[in-house]
């Protein structure tokens, strides 16, 4: 649920510890969860009127939903308009993920140029679409082995979200090699709260890291994979105020392969053709071995 990404206990001015309250407490948590909660962890600490334009962050370890997350703040520098935090989620007490933030003073932007890439108008819009979980039924249906299809892993850790694929046969199957791009429509199924803004970014970080590295897995034909996790995320916020309840385009596109590694960029749209964010991954792949005899 929206609201629990925001639950964080304060320890001191510098700790806060986030619960999970996932509905399956034995599988490893979703890394866009931990970033949204470092996020929120960061903006407790920072001064007022500065919000998040850019962030960096490393998934380090694999986390577990049934523990609590505890989230290390340290204060890089507080500027005139920017400011930068430095954050680590620490389970164990080892370091699962690693996060830099740098914020920006509203009131320090002012008649600036503003430049934007073209809307990709080709792409269907979400109400003649179906979701991705419905479209996998269908295939089940069919006939199709489930375990086979793609995209599973995000219905068990983003269930408050709904997500209609452009092209639903290229989100389940893969295009082996045909196309690296795919179009994805996303919103939250239950309303966030548009009035705060930390609670609005913290959502939008969210699904940020949402199927990128099922797009970096379009290039192969295999229909299993021994490995598919993200390595390291960037996103850019480029719109201070965006409507977080409305339908959001994701626009990715996996640009290169090598070593095991594929590099996925992203964009993310506003239903009425406003570029809210970018971003860019680094995933790590390894395909299933085929058995020696």
């Amino acid at each position: 649920m929206v609201r629990e990404w925001r639950r964080l206990k304060k320890i001191d001015d510098l700790t806060y510890i986030g619960e999970c309250d996932s509905e399956h407490p034995a599988a490893r948590v979703f890394g866009g969860h931990v970033l949204a909660q470092a996020m929120s962890a960061a903006y407790y600490t920072a001064p007022e009127g500065f919000y998040v334009h850019a962030v960096h962050c490393y998934f380090i370890r694999g986390g577990e939903e049934s523990i609590p997350i505890t989230y290390n703040v340290k204060i890089i520098r507080d500027g005139r308009n920017f400011a930068i935090r430095y954050v680590e989620a620490v389970q164990h007490g080892k370091v699962i993920h690693l996060a830099e933030f740098s914020l920006q003073k509203l009131a320090s932007v002012k008649d600036t140029f503003s430049l934007t890439p073209e809307f990709p108008t080709h792409v269907p819009g979400p109400d003649g679409l179906i979701s991705n979980i419905s479209g996998r039924h269908q295939k089940v249906a069919e006939g199709f082995d489930a375990r086979e299809l793609r995209g599973q892993v995000t219905e068990r850790m983003a269930p408050s979200l709904e997500i209609r694929p452009a092209d639903l046969n290229m989100f389940l199957h893969g295009t082996g090699g045909i196309n690296q791009k795919q179009y994805l429509w996303i919103r939250y199924k239950i309303p966030v709260d548009k009035t705060d803004y930390m609670l609005r970014h913290a959502t939008i970080v969210y699904l940020s890291d949402l199927e990128l590295v099922t797009t970096g897995a379009l290039c192969f034909d295999d229909k299993m994979f021994k490995l598919q996790t993200s390595m390291d995320h960037s996103a850019w916020i480029h719109q201070y105020e965006f409507d977080i309840n409305d339908w959001i385009l994701y626009e990715q596109e996996c640009v290169a392969n090598s070593n095991h590694r594929s590099l996925i960029h992203g964009r993310l749209w506003s239903r009425d053709g406003k570029l809210i964010m970018s971003t860019s991954q680094e995933a790590l792949i390894y395909k299933v071995q085929p058995s020696k005899i």
